[in-house]
């Protein structure tokens, strides 16, 4: 109540004789309107703040029936509460009242039912509830929306797919989930900031609700995942040709801060026409169509199939057989020499995880799970097991043959380690403990690595570089990259990818792209390694071609480290 009221209180409080107080007078003054009605819901009573809520003196209502002043698609619960009442005898509900400008105020009546002598009435007060609801709306919105870009979130979604499924039953045609996702979105926040790409997100939710019909949903699940539920579809091919619209809608770019950002879409499609599908097995479907378009180059359109079905078992099978492999220590290493070609002796070689099969003791090549062991969050923990593993045998090593030329240990290196700032330190400190010399090990990562690197993983790489460490790029070639990446970050050497040498010997173009890989590495101070050497001539070529070192089987299979000590010894044996 304000001071104002207040006093006014006072004074009418005032006005009756001593020891007396007009409690009317506060009923005068209050925030809510109180009312007294007949049963058949005529005003007998208005307090005055019906003046200021709703623009009508007291006056103007009494006598008047109050449907009259409620909304027209609010009477029934009106007339219903009236109709309660006698029973329940206090009723709480909401409804509009026309105030005087011609607009409608939302309250919140309470009424009761009491009797006056012999007379029933009915006695409310209302109140404005106006600001609670847009607090209620607001909080509906919320846990409804994405705060980010305004479109659904997940909740919403799911519930939008399940109606869209329980429509088929009705005979509507098919319904389609579609999963998109922002190419290489990473890149863009490492090294725009997350503010730009806030505002990309927001860019991108827009370009495809305009491209997107009134029935349509789009929501983002987080990140840079969008969702599209359609109905009506008639075939998968329809939901493609969705796909391929939404897709077409960055062509132009996202403008963000008089900027313009070229990005692309791969989107994942999943169509059905049977209503007894689950939602979460729908998105599960779009998810692992989205994941081929990935797979198969990005900014393309995807739709599911029972290969992708067949692929998904194989996944998930792959993966519990790798999580069963670490925890009964069956991940092996093996290695494979890295030779000198000026000298034509080992100097070293590369660590290669390998998974050991109980049933029949065979061992499985990294292509077979490593894109697997990554998406399943099994690749750190691989990674750091093979490196120890790797520093043990360089110990090992470093005791039998320092002195001999031979005994650098090369291992590869993901994204996860360099985004980790304490993962140089912890190579450092695993050297020091195993007394391997810095130079002795050699990190590689691979081009894709390299490019989609964040500032962090350019400071572990610098960071391992200044302890003497060398920092390598694997299958160079194969990639993003171009050859100016190689002065853009701080590397020791380059491979050159197998592809490139397994026609050395036949296509005078390979020679010419090799030749020239090793003449800039060679210009910006880089060793090269070939990869993947086989046949002599290949070999002659690479030395012709000023090549410093090789691997393949030319040379020597990947084999154990037992194997490899007991070579290495008899090679210095007979030297």
């Amino acid at each position: 109540m304000t001071d104002e009221a207040s006093g006014r209180a006072g004074d009418a409080a005032e006005t009756k004789g001593s020891g007396e107080v007009d409690y009317a007078s506060f009923v005068a003054v209050a925030a809510d309107v109180n009312a007294v009605k007949s049963p058949d819901g005529r005003y007998r009573y208005v307090s005055p703040a019906s003046r200021r809520l709703f623009g009508w003196r007291p006056a103007d209502l009494e006598g008047e029936l109050e449907d009259d002043y409620a909304h027209p698609d609010d009477l029934h619960t009106v007339r219903s509460a009236r109709r309660e009442l006698p029973d329940a005898e206090y009723l709480t509900f909401r409804y509009r009242v026309r105030c005087a400008d011609g607009t409608y105020r939302w309250v919140e009546a309470s009424s009761h039912h009491v009797k006056a002598d012999d007379t029933w009435l009915v006695v409310s007060t209302l109140r404005d509830i106006a600001e609670r609801l847009e607090h209620e709306d607001e909080l509906q919105l919320r846990a409804r929306t994405d705060p980010l870009t305004g479109v659904a979130n997940r909740t919403v979604l799911m519930d939008h797919i399940q109606q869209a499924l329980r429509r088929l039953e009705r005979g509507q045609h098919g319904a389609a989930v579609l999963y998109a996702d922002i190419d290489r979105f990473k890149v863009f926040n490492d090294s725009l900031g997350h503010h730009v790409g806030d505002q990309i997100i927001i860019g991108v939710a827009e370009r495809i609700a305009r491209h997107l019909r009134p029935t349509d949903t789009v929501a983002r699940l987080g990140g840079d995942e969008f969702v599209v539920v359609a109905e009506d579809l008639p075939d998968q091919q329809e939901a493609v040709l969705l796909g391929d619209r939404i897709a077409q809608s960055l062509r132009t770019g996202i403008h963000v801060n008089n900027e313009v950002y070229d990005c692309t879409l791969s989107v994942g499609v999943a169509w059905t026409a049977d209503p007894q599908r689950g939602a979460a097995s729908l998105l599960l479907d779009a998810d692992l169509a989205l994941y081929r378009a990935k797979d198969r180059g990005r900014n393309r359109v995807e739709a599911f199939d029972e290969e992708l079905r067949a692929a998904a078992t194989s996944r998930l099978t792959t993966e519990r057989m790798l999580r069963q492999a670490l925890h009964d220590n069956r991940i092996v290493v093996e290695y494979q020499p890295i030779i000198d070609l000026g000298t034509g002796q080992p100097v070293g070689a590369e660590a290669l995880v390998r998974v050991r099969v109980t049933d029949t003791n065979t061992l499985l090549l990294p292509e077979t799970f490593l894109t697997i062991a990554d998406d399943a969050g099994l690749l750190r923990t691989m990674d750091d097991l093979v490196l120890a593993t790797a520093v043990d045998q360089a110990a090992d090593w470093h005791a039998r043959f320092d002195g001999t030329g031979f005994g650098e240990v090369a291992v590869n290196v993901t994204a996860r380690h360099l985004a980790d700032s304490r993962f140089p330190g912890a190579v450092v400190e695993l050297l020091g403990c195993a007394g391997v010399p810095q130079h002795k090990l050699q990190v590689e990562l691979t081009e894709r690595t390299l490019i989609e690197a964040s500032n962090s993983a350019v400071s572990a790489l610098r960071s391992l570089r200044q302890a003497g460490i060398q920092v390598g790029l694997d299958d160079f070639g194969t990639g993003y990259s171009s050859l100016a990446y190689l002065r853009q970050f701080p590397l020791d050497f380059v491979k050159i990818d197998r592809s490139f040498i397994h026609d050395l010997d036949v296509s005078p173009t390979e020679r010419s792209i090799v030749g020239a890989i090793i003449g800039l590495a060679h210009a910006l101070d880089l060793a090269v390694v070939a990869e993947g050497v086989e046949t002599e001539t290949q070999r002659h070529i690479l030395e012709d071609l000023e090549c410093d070192r090789a691997q393949g089987f030319l040379f020597a299979r990947p084999t154990d480290p037992e194997t490899l000590t007991t070579d290495i010894t008899a090679r210095n044996n007979r030297s």
